[in-house]
C-alpha cells in the first residue's frame, strides 16, 4: 500500500506561509502605528519647545531628555498642587471654626 500524500505538504506549507505573512504584515501595522505615535508625541514636544523655550532652560535637545523634564515638572506640579489642596482645606476647616466660635460669641451676647 502507497500512501498519497503529496498535496499535504504543499497545503500545510501554504498555510504555514500564509500565517507568517499575516503575523508579519500585523506586526509591520502595528509598527507603523507605533512610529506615527512615536512621531507625534517628538512633533508635539518640539512645538512646545519651540513655543515656549523657557520652559527648556539647560535641557538638552534629545526629546527623551525633554520628555523626562516635562514629566517631572508635571509630577512636581501635582505634588505641588496637593500641597495647595491641603493648605486650602486646613485654612477651611480653621475659618469654620472661627465662624463657630464668632456665632456663639454672639449668641452670647445676644443673651447676656
Amino acid at each position: 500500500m502507497q500512501k498519497n500524500t503529496s498535496s499535504s505538504p504543499v497545503q500545510t506549507i501554504d498555510n504555514e506561509s500564509q500565517t507568517d505573512d499575516q503575523q508579519y504584515d500585523k506586526i509591520i501595522h502595528i509598527n507603523n502605528k507605533l512610529k506615527r505615535a512615536l512621531q507625534s508625541l517628538k512633533d508635539k514636544i518640539n512645538r512646545l519647545v519651540t513655543e515656549r523655550p523657557d520652559l527648556f532652560v539647560n535641557i538638552g535637545e534629545d526629546t527623551s531628555e525633554r520628555l523626562d523634564y516635562l514629566i517631572s515638572t508635571v509630577e512636581h506640579q501635582a505634588t505641588q498642587i496637593d500641597i495647595l489642596q491641603t493648605e486650602r482645606d486646613q485654612s477651611e476647616e480653621q475659618l469654620r471654626n472661627e465662624i463657630q466660635e464668632l456665632q456663639r460669641y454672639k449668641r452670647n451676647s445676644i443673651y447676656n
